[in-house]
């Protein structure tokens, strides 16, 4: 009857006293600032003409004091997830609201610090950090370092890997897509990059694809930060453990490094590609960019470090990865790891100072400027993998 009773109040109280009311907050006041967020959020949600509501609550005063609830330390949970939740409204209508939230000192900060702690047992708690994730992913499309200096990445990383079970696939998407766009913000020097990496490399062999497709592109981002800056990716690989997943990745799920291993004995005993049917009999269920990214990475990594060179080489399952891509059916990732063997033997056979001297995005240049003499010498080799006469 209470709550009627407030109700019935509330779609009669003018913009004016609704940020008031919004501002409030102490002791009894909580219950006023909860129906106020409550009749803002279903202005913004019901509105016909939304131009009409942006001006009778218009973003440069109601955001802000939005923002500020998150400030309050004492404001519960369920207030914070409507106070999210209003703040998405506005996002979705315009994104040039953003704005308005990075100027409120410490906004950011907040939002990313109530999803860190958040406990996703409780219900509410729930709701509030997977709001949080959706408000972060808008706030990312204007303003993607604001949210990466206020520790997003952390905190998106550890939901996915460590409470990604308790959220809806819609949270973990959204959170991946956030965490893709502030990997490319990370420096090669940052103090977070080996846990950033290993967060990654679990997620690399994460059950659903499109997660683990970000995690692929996030390392590719990172990756060309090192080239470009002539450093040694080696520390962010082994902390991820980067060679064994991407190798991995390239193998059949069944086939372990122990079988590879046997397979290649058997190559080696019958000298013949062709005779040897146990790894290549069975696909990759995988779509062929995310083969193709696998490995552009690993040439890139090769490219960077003899140290990942050496790892790469020595790795039991490279031959097994690199004869299951070969002998499929995708043209384009023939083509990559034929360029990518091209690689392998130029490091080996002539060492790192026959590579170009620019190391920035060098297999993107060498696709485009060599790519139509490349294919033409290897096309042969094409057409006898997959006649098996070699």
């Amino acid at each position: 009857m209470f709550k009627e009773y407030r109700t019935s109040v509330m779609e009669g109280v003018d913009p004016d006293t609704l940020l008031e009311w919004l501002q409030t907050g102490v002791g009894d006041e909580r219950d006023i600032q909860l129906m106020a967020l409550e009749q803002l959020c279903m202005l913004l949600l019901m509105s016909d003409n939304i131009d009409q509501c942006f001006e009778s609550c218009p973003p440069r005063t109601f955001l802000p004091a939005l923002c500020k609830i998150f400030l309050d330390e004492t404001a519960t949970e369920n207030v914070l997830e409507v106070t999210a939740r209003a703040i998405t409204y506005y996002l979705d209508v315009s994104n040039e609201c953003t704005r308005r939230i990075t100027q409120v000192d410490g906004a950011v900060k907040a939002i990313c610090n109530r999803l860190a702690v958040a406990e996703m047992s409780d219900r509410t708690s729930k709701d509030l950090a997977e709001q949080c994730v959706k408000l972060l992913e808008h706030v990312c499309q204007k303003e993607t370092s604001a949210v990466y200096d206020a520790g997003g990445l952390q905190c998106m990383l550890t939901l996915v890997h460590q409470h990604g079970q308790y959220v809806h696939k819609d949270t973990i998407h959204s959170a991946m897509s956030v965490i893709t766009k502030l990997c490319s913000k990370m420096e090669p020097s940052d103090s977070t990059m080996p846990e950033c990496s290993a967060s990654l490399g679990a997620l690399l062999e994460h059950d659903d694809p499109k997660v683990s497709e970000c995690a692929l592109r996030c390392f590719a981002a990172l990756t060309d930060r090192f080239i470009r800056k002539f450093m040694d990716p080696v520390e962010m690989v082994q902390h991820g453990n980067l060679v064994e997943h991407l190798l991995n990745s390239l193998v059949p799920a069944h086939l372990t490094s122990v079988a590879c291993t046997a397979s290649l004995s058997h190559m080696r005993n019958t000298n013949s590609v062709g005779s040897s049917d146990s790894v290549a009999s069975f696909g990759l269920n995988r779509p062929a960019s995310f083969i193709s990214v696998v490995i552009s990475l690993l040439s890139n990594l090769c490219r960077g470090s003899s140290i990942v060179t050496e790892q790469v080489v020595s790795s039991p399952v490279l031959l097994c990865a690199l004869k299951t891509v070969l002998m499929g059916k995708d043209e384009r990732c023939i083509m990559d790891a034929l360029r990518f063997c091209d690689l392998l033997m130029i490091l080996l056979c002539e060492g790192r100072s026959a590579l170009p001297k620019s190391m920035g995005s060098t297999i993107a240049n060498r696709a485009e400027t060599g790519s139509n003499s490349f294919d033409r010498s290897h096309r042969h080799l094409i057409d006898a993998i997959r006649q098996r006469d070699t």
